[in-house]
């Protein structure tokens, strides 16, 4: 059974709810600087075997239930005004904030600001930080060990994993050229340098955070695109539209030589049907359907000195797509 993973923050979305809502904002003639919002988010994990091959394949269902994720995050931002009267600077601004994401195996504080110099533009940076324990087999904070080929849970609150992001998002809605309630085709892109770690592991060494798959010290790299449609008058379904990511590191030389056929710059990629339901100007709803390519092994797994190996230890050879996940995010703002 693959490991169990718990939720993070989908920048993606967030820049997505906020685009999809700005129409609905702009009807407040008065509105305070300070924003407050909780977030709550599920997500269901069907349970796909291993396909060992080459090239691109796909993996196939083999359990109804591998995993379930749960998280609860608490956000506050500010936004300050830019100056500016024309059609692309009249509602731009500066926002700083700061949330607090909590799931049963983590806790994560996260710093941000933003700026929107013209209207389809936004650039921004942040910083992360989390600590984690085991939870039902869910590892929240834990290090490679080399002799048992398992990963080891560090100690919480005295082990942190750290994040410092800069990137940048383009954002654009047809109806601005082409007016008109039924013109809303929105397209956003986005691409964030991370510089990612967790205190006392040395460069090159694989660690887990948030039970996702192993990672190590140093740059990596997340992007997204989103292709939508914007639902005319008082439809409650908002939006739909699709969402690819991707996200890797920059070069396998970040790893370790003995783990270096792991692959580490291999390209993740999630394909993503997205709905969007506004019930109301403060309650947003997203659904999400994952179909992720992962890294393909060309081998089963053999024994190493009387243990199983462990992922770090295999060739990575190619992709291998499955179903990953069903998500939902339930936003209210206050």
């Amino acid at each position: 059974m693959n490991k169990k993973r718990l939720a993070a923050f989908i920048f993606a979305l967030l820049s997505f709810a906020a685009f999809a809502q700005e129409d609905a904002e702009k009807d407040s003639d008065k509105k305070s600087p300070n924003s407050f919002s909780l977030i709550v988010e599920f997500a269901y994990h069907p349970e796909f075997g291993r396909t060992i091959g080459s090239g691109e394949r796909f993996s196939w269902l083999k359990g109804p239930f591998d995993s379930a994720e749960f998280g609860v995050t608490g956000a506050w931002d500010y936004t300050v005004p830019l100056p500016g009267n024309s059609a692309l600077t009249q509602s731009n601004n500066a926002k700083f904030g700061a949330d607090l994401q909590i799931s049963p195996a983590t806790i994560k504080p996260h710093f941000f600001i933003s700026c929107s110099p013209v209207a389809f533009l936004d650039f921004h940076a942040g910083a992360t930080f989390g600590t984690g324990w085991e939870f039902m087999g869910a590892q929240g904070l834990a290090s490679y060990n080399a002799v048992s080929g398992n990963f080891d849970n560090l100690t919480p609150f005295q082990n942190w994993f750290y994040e410092f992001e800069l990137g940048g998002t383009f954002q654009f809605d047809a109806a601005a050229i082409w007016p008109g309630d039924w013109h809303h085709i929105v397209f956003l892109a986005s691409y964030n340098l991370r510089w990612s770690g967790m205190t006392g592991q040395a460069d090159g060494h694989p660690w887990i955070w948030a039970a996702d798959f192993p990672k190590v010290n140093g740059a990596n790299y997340y992007s997204n695109i989103i292709l939508g449609y914007q639902m005319p008058g008082a439809s409650k379904l908002g939006m739909f539209g699709v969402m690819a990511e991707f996200e890797g590191f920059y070069s396998s030389s970040q790893i370790a030589a003995a783990y270096r056929a792991y692959d580490i710059d291999f390209c993740r990629i999630n394909i993503s049907p997205v709905l969007v339901f506004n019930f109301t100007k403060k309650d947003s709803l997203f659904a999400l359907f994952y179909f992720e390519r992962r890294r393909g092994f060309d081998s089963a797994k053999g024994y190493v000195n009387g243990r199983e190996q462990s992922d770090v230890e295999l060739r990575c050879s190619g992709g291998e797509w499955h179903f990953r996940r069903i998500a939902l995010r339930y936003i209210h703002k206050f």
